[in-house]
């Protein structure tokens, strides 16, 4: 790989009385992807390590965990292509990833790996984002009783479906659903110009 620039940004430490880095204490909600963690703001970072290197890249803070999964998902492509060593996994199987080459993956910077990635998690993000069903309206509140010798209560009402990030969550494993949301014919793209230009690649060099 290219010559690398160190990562940025903090790792969230403090003193908390050992409570996870960037979590405020007391709070429970974590992330269940890889590479995510939540911040003190609300939002989720995404990080990865770099390979060979003891450093780590901070690859930015997203809206949802989703979408920072979606980034480390591209940053281990782009460090890793499909050959991933055992110590590495990624989140979504089904989804697509960057289109960068081994050629080029052998000469991205770690900047370049930032870029990439945060572009190709929004992009992703917003497509899974426009499939998926709105959510339902909450259920009303409970008819209050008319007293101790009120009629039976009538039906129940029908149980309201959990849905998760927009989508059912009884419906199918998270991987095959969110990639049932891509389209086959708007797989993303991430365009070998697009790439080149992240890369200051000179047309012909590539």
């Amino acid at each position: 790989m290219a010559a690398t620039v160190a990562a940025s940004g903090n790792n969230g430490s403090g003193g908390d009385g050992g409570a996870r880095p960037g979590v405020k204490p007391g709070r429970k909600k974590q992330s269940e992807w890889v590479g995510v963690r939540p911040r003190q703001t609300g939002r989720w970072a995404a990080e990865i390590r770099v390979p060979r290197t003891r450093e780590k890249l901070w690859i930015g803070t997203f809206e949802s965990d989703r979408m920072a999964a979606l980034a480390y998902d591209a940053a281990v492509f782009c460090f890793y292509g499909e050959n991933l060593p055992k110590a590495r996994r990624i989140n979504f199987d089904a989804l697509p990833r960057p289109e960068v080459t081994d050629a080029m993956r052998a000469r991205l910077t770690v900047a370049n790996v930032k870029a990439i990635a945060e572009h190709h998690a929004r992009t992703v993000d917003a497509r899974l984002r426009a499939a998926a069903p709105p959510l339902p309206p909450p259920p009303p509140p409970p008819a209050a009783a008319a007293g101790p010798f009120a009629g039976a209560a009538g039906p129940s009402a029908p149980a309201t479906a959990t849905y998760y990030h927009g989508v059912p969550a009884a419906m199918a494993d998270n991987n095959n659903l969110l990639a049932s949301a891509v389209d086959d014919s708007q797989q993303i793209s991430f365009d070998a110009d697009v790439i080149a230009a992240l890369m200051g690649l000179v047309p012909g060099e590539y």
